[in-house]
């Protein structure tokens, strides 16, 4: 097995159990000290600017905004004939979406009373965090960076700020507490470490596109 991928599933197991500690602390109500001070300070911190950039982020997380960016994704990734990648990325999605909606009704937590957006779901852990930032957005990122290693940075950074803005608009609109989109990122990143792991061997070695391929496609 290769190094990347040991550090990989070593990083995504360690994230795993900090979420679970992170999961057993919200239960037992030892956090709410906490997100009660994050969330008195993005109140006091609102502005209308900041609010229009938080419901923009909130629009690209909704379940409509994010499958159509990731069947765009797979139309990209299957045309450039890169299926494995593909295959890869779906898999993180839908993983990341089952386990984040099965966490949810487990947990049950309520959200803050006066969110600026409406939400029906259970808070805890986020789902445009889990979800749509970090399986959907750091999962593109962790398959690009198999296609091209000498990008991994780049994508990885990228996707890191992906994850962090989506964070705080999700308190910022009061729509969760801090340590919901925290649980979301860290059980996130944990699911996609360890599939990209696991599954680094298989989309690196399949046979990239032959140049007549590609002139055959122009």
């Amino acid at each position: 097995m290769a190094p990347t991928t040991n550090r990989q599933h070593l990083l995504g197991w360690w994230l795993a159990g900090v979420f679970a500690i992170l999961t057993a602390l919200v239960v037992i109500g030892w956090t709410e000290g906490l997100d009660d001070a994050w969330y008195s300070a993005m109140v006091e911190l609102e502005t209308r600017l900041f609010v229009s950039i938080a419901r923009g982020l909130h629009s690209l997380g909704t379940p409509a905004g994010n499958t159509l960016f990731v069947v765009g994704g797979v139309a990209v990734l299957m045309f450039a004939k890169r299926s494995r990648a593909a295959y890869v990325w779906g898999l993180m999605v839908v993983a990341g979406l089952a386990l984040s909606t099965v966490t949810k009704v487990l947990v049950d937590r309520t959200r803050p009373l006066d969110g600026l957006v409406a939400e029906s779901s259970a808070s805890y852990p986020s789902g445009h965090v889990m979800v749509t930032a970090t399986a959907t957005g750091l999962g593109l990122a962790l398959v690009c960076a198999m296609l091209w290693p000498h990008r991994a940075r780049l994508f990885l950074g990228v996707a890191t700020g992906y994850i962090v803005a989506m964070a705080w608009s999700r308190t910022y609109l009061r729509a969760h507490w801090l340590t919901d989109v925290v649980g979301g990122a860290l059980f996130g990143a944990a699911v996609v470490l360890l599939i990209a792991g696991f599954a680094r061997a298989y989309v690196q070695l399949e046979p990239p596109p032959s140049e007549d391929s590609i002139a055959t496609r122009r």
